[in-house]
């Protein structure tokens, strides 16, 4: 099938969050699909015969604005010259389907809503963004219902709501998850890398990706200064609106010889960094924003044999259910996340095997092998 998919706005391949496409990209190709992705803000071009450079201007008022119209004027090129059989839009990008969803258009039109709207605490504008943000949601999604011929969704907990919610039929909803390649996340691969100084006989505690304030990472820095043992520590790789406030901690703490905070790093890197931890720690808070969702790094600590602290809510049961390859903690204070900590820096011989549970785990459901042939078997679903 040819396979045209304009998804949210990402600026260029570096993009954390580019890594779903890219990897869902190369599989569905693996699969026989012919697939060209849009992407915002290219400043290199990895595959010009995949990817499509949608020129944006990079100023925060303007990114979305000048997206919506270069991309739409780049769908209307590329409608006409490569007549796919299928398009999936994102939320932001549904609207260029307006003009191309009359009666006898043969191509398959599907919203991929991988993304929640995040409903945070905070100013008044914030709150009026929010629910302007959620008012356009729910009218892309009303309108899915009666022109698309499908929606996919991250979690069968999202799916459950749209059913509820909206009144779709189940089988217009198709759930693909987050995934890894297992090749590139493969522990036996990289265990010869040594650590570096810094962390050398310690116990290492990490996180990467976004680092922002509803993750569960200032709790998390708290309970590193909960805990009087120099030789636990804590390593973040990334960046994001909490950095800052991290930093400030730390310095108010005195944690700067526990706490390492690593810039972003590229994709290639981030198996040799996940190596270097003993564990992870993903103290999401219960909300049903985390529910809804499905971190790509909860996949990726499974895939490299880590074992992970996490609280006890839907999205991370559903993935390990009662497996010891993860240690539930009942809420994300920071007592909680020291206790979980100094359970696991007290059973370090059994991290090993209690890791391999998660190896198998990802093996079995959550490899992007798999969650392209999901969507690919969706999108032939919708033909019939």
């Amino acid at each position: 099938m040819k396979i045209l998919w304009f998804p949210r706005l990402i600026s260029g391949f570096d993009d954390l969050h580019f890594t779903t496409w890219r990897e869902m990209g190369e599989f569905l190709s693996r699969d026989g699909n012919d697939i060209k992705i849009a992407v915002a803000g290219f400043k290199r071009i990895p595959d010009a015969g995949r990817y499509i450079n949608i020129n944006i201007l990079n100023k925060k008022i303007l990114r979305l604005l000048s997206f919506w119209i270069t991309g739409f004027i780049n769908f209307l090129k590329l409608f006409f010259k490569y007549k796919p059989d299928a398009v999936i839009f994102d939320v932001y990008t549904l609207w260029f389907n307006l003009f191309f969803n009359w009666p006898g258009i043969k191509t398959i039109y599907i919203l991929d809503n991988r993304t929640p709207i995040i409903h945070n605490s905070g100013s008044s504008s914030s709150s009026i963004s929010n629910f302007l943000k959620s008012l356009y949601v729910y009218a892309a999604i009303r309108y899915s219902k009666c022109f698309m011929k499908g929606v996919t969704v991250i979690t069968d907990y999202y799916k459950d709501s749209l059913i509820k919610e909206y009144g779709f039929e189940p089988k217009k909803i198709a759930v693909w998850s987050s995934g890894v390649d297992i090749e590139k996340f493969n522990p036996q691969i990289i265990i010869n890398r040594s650590r570096p100084d810094y962390l050398k006989k310690k116990f290492v505690v990490m996180q990467h990706g976004e680092l922002s304030f509803n993750r569960g990472l200032i709790e998390t820095v708290k309970a590193i200064n909960l805990i009087d043992n120099k030789d636990i520590v804590l390593l973040l790789v990334g960046s994001g609106p909490a950095t800052g406030h991290i930093k400030e901690k730390i310095k108010k703490y005195g944690l700067g010889s526990r706490i390492y905070l690593i810039p972003p790093v590229s994709f290639e890197e981030i198996p040799s960094f996940i190596s270097f931890a003993d564990c992870a720690v993903m103290a999401y808070p219960e909300c049903d924003y985390w529910n809804k969702n499905n971190p790509i790094k909860l996949i990726e600590y499974l895939a490299m044999g880590k074992v992970i602290i996490c609280t006890d809510i839907w999205t991370f049961k559903d993935v390990a259910d009662k497996s010891s390859c993860i240690r539930y903690i009942s809420n994300n204070s920071p007592e909680e996340i020291a206790d979980a900590i100094c359970y696991l820096y007290g059973r370090q011989e059994d991290l090993l095997s209690w890791g391999k549970k998660g190896i198998d785990i990802v093996k079995e459901r959550f490899t992007w092998e798999k969650q392209a042939e999901i969507l690919n078997n969706f999108i032939l679903s919708c033909k019939k």
